[in-house]
């Protein structure tokens, strides 16, 4: 879509992919043209920055690379909630690279240390979405590990429809960890 009216007026009209890349590039050339590389920022927030799941942490993702490949932009570092992925998952795991979400639909077992997306990442149409979809097509066992109990357990196996709310899955087990024992 590609807006037609004044910003802010909802106006709209269905341009093709090809005009909408072809727009976006345009445009990203006539910026870096006119300001340079550093007038270029690409914001991320809660909803698709998943880290190792999504392949989405910031110095992780394929935008970031493009953007490497054209010459640079703006970068953050250390946000409030992604400085610790960004520098513990390569010595994690090796790379910041991971599974997408959507391969839980290939597990019979998820186990999720100190992660409860219902309770981080409920932003519409986000990851826990896409985390329930998959587990509907698994059944899977769900186990999160995490020193606190939140206040909105694990939903992803509850959806409301039509005022009702129907189980979807399992019931996730949350197991305590205690510090210090």
């Amino acid at each position: 879509m590609k807006r037609v009216g004044k910003r802010g007026e909802g106006k709209f009209e269905r341009i093709s992919w090809d005009e909408a890349l072809d727009t976006i590039a345009s445009s990203l050339k006539k910026t870096v043209e006119q300001y340079g590389n550093e007038a270029v920022y690409i914001q991320y927030s809660s909803g698709i920055v998943g880290g190792n799941m999504t392949r989405s942490s910031p110095s992780a993702s394929a935008v970031k690379r493009l953007m490497n490949c054209y010459g640079g932009s703006l970068n953050q570092y250390g946000s409030y909630s992604t400085a610790q992925i960004s520098c513990a998952m390569p010595y994690t795991y090796g790379s910041n690279d991971g599974n997408s979400t959507t391969d839980i639909e290939n597990s019979k077992l998820v186990v999720m240390f100190g992660n409860n997306p219902a309770e981080t990442r409920m932003s519409g149409g986000g990851i826990t979405y896409l985390l329930e979809k998959a587990r509907e097509k698994s059944n899977a066992k769900m186990i999160v590990i995490d020193p606190q109990r939140l206040d909105i357990p694990i939903r992803l196996l509850v959806v409301k429809m039509n005022g009702f709310l129907f189980a979807r899955a399992p019931m996730p087990r949350w197991l305590r960890v205690l510090p210090g024992y």
